[in-house]
């Protein structure tokens, strides 16, 4: 049994006419036959098995599109050539999505063969005119119940929380095309493959450190296989970043002081604090909009009655939580109505 590796790409000009029946192959491979040959193909890359026979002759392929990490049916059609020709191995996780097809030819001598390969390439986000993507494929075998935590260029599975049973992720392997970034990033699951359930249970955002965890729960008994890939749009050079949302009223808080306040706002809820002076009366706070966990928040304070004044002293950050503390400070005798909006 002999393996050769071929990654070298070929003039269009064989993939020309088998474009005119209709889509076109995400492959296409021609070569003289001599016995049995099995072509491996993986991402970008052919490897060419002789079961029996002769080596290949007169060898031309040409890639279209990768061959996607994820499980799917790969069909043949035969160009030309007299023997039988089938696919003997699907792309899975079983086999790290490799698609084996076999070319038999079992008369005397050699016979020239040409054939085409169709496959799903949506995955890949090669599309004309659709946006860049990278992506993190991940597998591994799970028992009972794991979190996957991808960050950066590195995927970390942890046990997860509240399960009982089940032993340490087994075969972990992961592949980024890029590091995830750095910043708020929408990922997608896609590409699932496994017994169990698979969910995206948490986005990359600043409060988890830009952390995309995906949760796999195992329901059967012993370990099984699982893998998934993550895909986000990639940012172009042109991309200015996230284009954040347009102020609009958030919190407004009414009430009567005499003294000094303290009022902190974090996520969809409020606390307040008498400084000096004495207890607030009266005190009410509306929240329109929970208050975002991020550190490029820039609220606005607004006093639209009261003599005092107002001041925010302490702007949304990683440090403190994600927290937003203004002051009201009422230095006269007696006390005053107060009526302060943020707007975030």
């Amino acid at each position: 049994m002999r393996l050769l590796g071929f990654v070298f790409p070929i003039s269009c000009a064989l993939c020309a006419p088998l474009a005119q029946g209709g889509a076109a192959p995400q492959f296409v491979w021609q070569g003289q036959v001599d016995g049995i040959a099995i072509l491996h193909l993986q991402g970008q890359r052919l490897t060419v098995q002789i079961q029996q026979g002769e080596p290949v002759e007169r060898q031309q392929f040409h890639f279209s599109d990768a061959l996607p990490d994820i499980r799917q049916k790969v069909r043949v059609e035969v160009l030309e050539g007299r023997g039988y020709v089938h696919v003997i191995d699907q792309p899975s996780v079983e086999n790290h999505y490799t698609l084996a097809v076999a070319i038999e030819d079992r008369q005397p001598g050699s016979a020239f063969y040409s054939i085409a390969l169709y496959w799903d390439a949506s995955s890949n986000g090669f599309e004309r005119g659709a946006p860049k993507t990278d992506k993190v494929t991940w597998s591994g075998r799970v028992d009972h119940a794991v979190v996957i935590n991808c960050q950066g260029k590195s995927c970390v599975s942890t046990s997860e929380q509240g399960a009982q049973h089940g032993a340490p992720v087994a075969d972990e392997h992961f592949k980024f095309s890029k590091p995830l970034p750095d910043r708020d990033t929408e990922v997608r699951l896609e590409g699932q493959d496994g017994r169990g359930e698979i969910r995206l249970i948490e986005q990359p955002r600043e409060r988890n450190h830009y952390t995309a965890r995906v949760s796999i729960r195992d329901p059967g008994a012993g370990a099984s296989d699982y893998a998934f890939t993550l895909v986000w749009n990639r940012a172009s050079g042109k991309d200015p970043g996230p284009i954040p949302e347009p102020a609009g009223r958030g919190f407004l808080w009414t009430g009567k002081v005499d003294g000094r306040v303290r009022v902190a706002v974090q996520g969809g809820a409020s606390f307040s604090e008498v400084l000096e002076g004495a207890p607030i009366v009266g005190q009410q706070g509306q929240m329109f909009r929970p208050l975002p966990a991020r550190s490029d928040v820039a609220p606005v304070i607004r006093k639209l009655q009261g003599r005092g004044q107002v001041a925010i002293v302490e702007s949304p950050s990683e440090k403190n939580n994600y927290r937003l503390v203004f002051e009201i400070d009422d230095p006269e005798p007696g006390a005053d109505d107060y009526e302060v909006e943020l707007d975030w």
